[in-house]
């Protein structure tokens, strides 16, 4: 029942008027209050009740200042609280107190479903400050207010660093008045094990407040190990079914030294070798329709040793990426160009999986395994446990073989192990759930290493026009020692005066210098886009086609007409092959194997082996035969580095058949089989599908963006990097892998952390302020030389470096034997024919 009473407020001064004002309160006890005011500022409070009223005569000023704001009922609150903060603030300090006390107790009570309570993977690993902030705005907001007080003395937006400060003093708070409450204090835990940080000083810390314990980390990471590959075996189940998104494993040797405090005969040099695993979901699903199962698997490919060459349409593909290479390095390094191409010239080539080029992949690291990979017995117990746990089997049949990529050694070793078990009865006890690929980085890396050894030595630096000659004049130092060991520096020399060279040859092609304007069409500013880029695309390709295609339909065309010839020395065993075995050319007898034969045609018969003597044409200008040598190596190089930038697998593939010729004629012999069996797999023995999943599937991106993938093997190599550091405060292989499954975690909450925190970590060499000036620094010495203009008598001091401009067809020395050797019949234990 609610009882409505008129309050009469009256206020006597020296010349007041009474003033009635009347509120309606409910309730059976109501305070009326009546304000007195004397000449000496001295007031008198009279409280009404309905019994009888109450006076006394108020003297305290604070008093009689609170009075007065209740009478004027503007800003009371306000009012009340500005004097009592001065004349007790004691009081209102304690009373805030209590305000935030009650709010952290709720919020720090058992089960309160605060954030700073899930300690799972999934809210550990989708933490934000700003989840924290809207948690405390509505669950404790005078407590926020009184923290963001202390830290600024005006609001803070979240950007700023001050905010971060804030939301970290609140969780250090509450983690001390409840354990329960250290979320953020297991990431923090989390950033010092990924620094490197020892589990001493760790210990150190969370003495006073800052993390958790070592051994609550190791807990809570060890608690996360199936979550490693908790979807992975979800995609396997639904593979197995039918499914059709698919995965493949990358891998590769993880090799670390760990240096003793105090070294003595027993504490040596520890060198450890592991293997890191990580699992890639296919980013693009081929349409193809699987038909027949794993037994159907084609068990050769073609005779026809064309195949492991481009052929004349590949070429001239190969004509329309390379003008793509070629007009943005012109528009990249000509101001001119850049003025008028650079907003309407394409920044991606156009693939056939372009649309899917810039969507992140899903990658899953598995950890490290204590396998070293040089050891036959490691691999095969490494891939029987991946095979049982990675690979789809339906009753206890292999589905499908999973892809095993890696650089060449592990992809030999897969092999090695395949052939090893090869007298198995069943697919899975042959290892035949893997087939095992190599990928581009060390692609990258090797077939630049084969183009330093025709046209990079130390000994040249005196050449005008060489390699070496160019990284002395731009200053290069970090250009040294191996190409392995400075692979992205020697990438950066040889990428500068390719793009040096470019713009040499545009400049020819219009009879001018790098100091004049080219001249333009009379009417180029009123055509379209398209019209422009046609333009200059045209004048590229006649560049092109004059300086790396010589004006020739076929680059490959003496190398084809031996591979084709079996009257050809270089084919003087291969053709008489029959049935397995060489017969002799003298008799009808037959060997198992080549040496043998050799030794009985010599002994019997008095005949040896006919040699192929390569060109003895004299070189007329060697300096100009260098320098167009160069560029055409240069720029395949590149052709292959963008293609993996774009996840152009196809152009990827491809780039295989012009390598193999170059790593033929450095004696790469490893990666020429490398490039043998890429191409054998995407040639012939693979079905359609798989063949279009190796293709499509040969990249990463972990930004996003058409032009951000990166080789499966690069991200590996990432992977060791970051691991690596992780470990360093483990000093024995026991706890290395005791705690290598913990890695893969704390690589991915870091980088989880940089995102929410606004981390960025330069990839890379992203501040190149001095590129452009040494473009033009070499542009000025090319020009000066006239290196593509033909000088006869122009000779290289350095007789080690290549000057045969036709590179390709100085390259079919003991070509056909080793494609013929090593041509694969099936995709397992790919080794090499011992009969040649």
């Amino acid at each position: 029942m609610f009882l409505f009473i008129p309050v009469v407020f009256k206020v006597y001064c020296l010349h007041a008027v009474p003033i009635l004002v009347f509120f309606n309160i409910s309730g059976s006890f109501v305070n009326y209050c009546l304000v007195q005011l004397s000449s000496h500022e001295e007031g008198k409070i009279t409280i009404s009740y309905p019994s009888g009223k109450r006076t006394a005569l108020i003297v305290n000023e604070a008093h009689q200042k609170i009075c007065k704001a209740i009478f004027k009922s503007d800003k009371v609150e306000k009012t009340v609280l500005d004097v009592l903060t001065i004349s007790n603030p004691d009081e209102v300090v304690a009373a805030a107190a209590n305000i935030v006390n009650v709010e952290s107790k709720e919020l720090c009570k058992r089960n309160s479903g605060s954030l700073l309570q899930k300690k799972d993977h999934a809210s550990l690993m989708s933490f934000t400050w700003d989840k924290f902030h809207k948690e405390l705005e509505i669950r404790a907001p005078n407590l926020l207010k009184v923290v963001s007080a202390v830290v600024s003395d005006i609001p803070v937006a979240p950007a700023e660093k001050k905010f971060m400060h804030i939301l970290h003093t609140i969780a250090t708070g509450f983690h001390g008045r409840s354990q329960e409450m250290s979320g953020l204090h297991y990431c923090t835990a989390f950033l010092l094990v990924h620094g490197g940080c020892t589990q001493r000083d760790i210990q150190r810390l969370a003495k006073l407040g800052l993390c958790v314990s070592p051994g609550s980390v190791h807990n809570k990471l060890a608690s996360w190990i199936d979550k490693l590959d908790e979807e992975i075996i979800c995609l396997r189940e639904e593979w197995a079914k039918g499914g059709q998104v698919k995965y493949q494993l990358v891998g590769d040797n993880w090799d670390k030294n760990i240096i003793p405090a105090f070294r003595t005969s027993q504490q040596k040099t520890l060198s450890l070798h592991l293997f890191n695993v990580v699992v890639v979901v296919d980013r693009i699903i081929p349409t193809f329709t699987r038909i027949g199962n794993e037994g159907d698997r084609k068990t050769d490919v073609p005779g026809d040793k064309e195949i492991f060459i481009p052929s004349i349409e590949e070429q001239s593909i190969l004509m329309d990426e390379l003008v793509f290479l070629f007009a943005t390095s012109v528009i990249q390094n000509v101001p001119q160009m850049k003025a008028e191409f650079l907003s309407i010239y394409p920044v991606h080539l156009h693939h056939r999986y372009t649309a899917q080029a810039g969507e992140k992949t899903k990658q899953y690291p598995l950890g490290l395994f204590d396998t070293n990979e040089t050891k036959t017995a490691d691999m095969i117990q490494l891939l029987r446990d991946l095979q049982s746990r990675y690979v789809p089997f339906q009753n206890d049949e292999i589905v499908e073989s999973v892809f095993f990529g890696g650089d060449r050694l592990t992809d030999e070793r897969v092999q090695c192990a395949q052939q090893s078990v090869l007298n198995g009865d069943t697919a899975s006890s042959r290892l035949e759930g893997f087939i095992s690929k190599i990928e581009d980085f060390h692609r990258l890396m090797n077939f630049l290493e084969a183009i330093c050894r025709l046209t990079y030595s130390a000994e040249s630096a005196g050449d005008r026009g060489t390699a070496a000659y160019f990284r002395n004049l731009l200053n290069a130092v970090n250009v040294k020692g191996e190409v392995r060991n400075a692979y992205r520096p020697y990438k950066l020399l040889y990428y500068t005066i390719l793009d040096a060279m470019c713009c040499v040859l545009f400049f020819q092609k219009f009879s001018k210098t790098s100091d004049e304007e080219i001249p333009l069409p009379h009417n180029f500013q009123n055509l379209s886009s398209e019209e422009k880029i046609a333009w200059f695309n045209g004048i590229c390709c006649e560049i092109l086609q004059e300086y790396f295609f010589e004006s020739q339909t076929d680059i490959m065309k003496d190398l084809r007409e031996i591979l084709t010839d079996m009257g050809h020395p270089e084919n003087y065993y291969l053709s008489n092959l029959e049935n397995g075995r060489v017969q002799c050319h003298f008799c009808p007898k037959s060997y198992t194997y080549v040496g043998s034969l050799k030794v009985h045609e010599e002994k019997v018969h008095g005949a040896k082996t006919p040699e192929t003597k390569r060109s003895t044409e004299k070189v007329k200008d060697e300096v100009g035969n260098y320098c167009q040598l160069f560029f055409k190596l240069a720029l395949l190089h590149r052709n292959l580095d963008t293609a993996v930038d774009m996840a152009d697998g196809h152009r990827s593939v491809r780039s295989a058949k012009y390598e193999l010729p170059i790593y033929v004629k450095t004696n790469k012999t490893k990666y020429a089989i490398g490039s043998i069996h890429l191409i054998s797999l995407t040639e012939g023995i693979l079905d359609e599908e798989e063949k279009e999943r190796l293709i499509a599937n040969r990249c990463v991106n972990l930004q996003g963006g058409k032009n951000n993938n990166m080789a499966l093997d690069e991200y590996v190599e990432l992977l060791n990097r970051d691991s690596k550091i992780v470990c360093s405060g483990y000093q024995t292989k026991d706890s290395i892998l005791r705690h290598s499954k913990e890695f893969p975690h704390i690589v991915n909450f870091v980088k989880h952390y940089d995102t929410f925190c606004g981390v960025t970590t330069k990839k890379g060499i992203h501040n190149l302020p001095s590129y452009e000036q040494d473009v033009k620094k070499i542009v000025k010495e090319l020009e000066d030389l006239n290196a593509f203009l033909h000088v006869e008598g122009r000779k290289l001091k350095c007789k080690t470096l290549c000057t045969n401009k036709n590179i390709f067809n100085d390259c079919f020395k003991g070509f056909a034997t080793l494609v013929h050797r090593h041509t694969p019949l099936v995709a397992f234990h790919r080794l090499r024919n011992k009969t040649i």
